[in-house]
């Protein structure tokens, strides 16, 4: 009990600590106007070792933080946080998860999965029309950014999300999975 408390209270400060990174750090990482994106491989390691509920949940709660500070489309990262989290999600127990090329590839693809529903929603919003190379290139540059970060943090981030979780009493009679696992 006491260690999903400490699990829960460290995956929120990792999300607290990854949006201020995103917000002032990661601007100046830039390049052709795409920058990695933290609070997205959080959203999906948080679905990968949860659900799709879970998944979905954290997805769309990141991305409405994100669009009350970052976006000018009010809740369209919070719809791509929502449907690449659910997605995840639902992947959830379909792969092994202590294999790093799981998380990566989970990230690579979840990158093109959340940018193609959010710039799906600004072309609806009457925002730019991009077209599919300027998307494909946009989000193959983010995709490469967030597979390195991925890679830099797995270790750390599975630790926090997958070793913790099994951290149990030694008279634990049953498993319950609490909100973040």
């Amino acid at each position: 009990m006491q260690s999903s408390v400490w699990r829960s209270l460290l995956i929120i400060f990792s999300f607290f600590v990854a949006l201020i990174l995103q917000t002032t750090i990661f601007p100046l990482l830039q390049y052709r106007g795409t920058m990695p994106d933290l609070l997205l491989i959080l959203v999906i390691f948080t679905a990968l070792f949860s659900n799709s509920t879970v998944g979905g949940v954290v997805g769309f709660v990141i991305g409405f933080i994100q669009d009350l500070i970052i976006s000018r489309y009010l809740g369209l990262c919070a719809l791509s946080g929502l449907i690449t989290g659910f997605t995840v999600g639902k992947l959830e127990g379909r792969f092994f998860k202590e294999n790093p090329v799981v998380p990566i590839l989970l990230v690579f693809f979840g990158t093109f999965l959340y940018n193609g529903v959010y710039f799906m929603g600004r072309g609806l919003c009457g925002s730019f029309p991009l077209s599919f190379v300027q998307l494909l290139r946009a989000t193959l540059t983010e995709g490469i950014y967030n597979v390195v970060l991925t890679f830099l943090f797995y270790y750390p981030l599975m630790l926090i999300f997958y070793r913790m979780r099994d951290a149990k009493p030694k008279n634990y009679q049953g498993y319950h999975k609490g909100f973040f696992g």
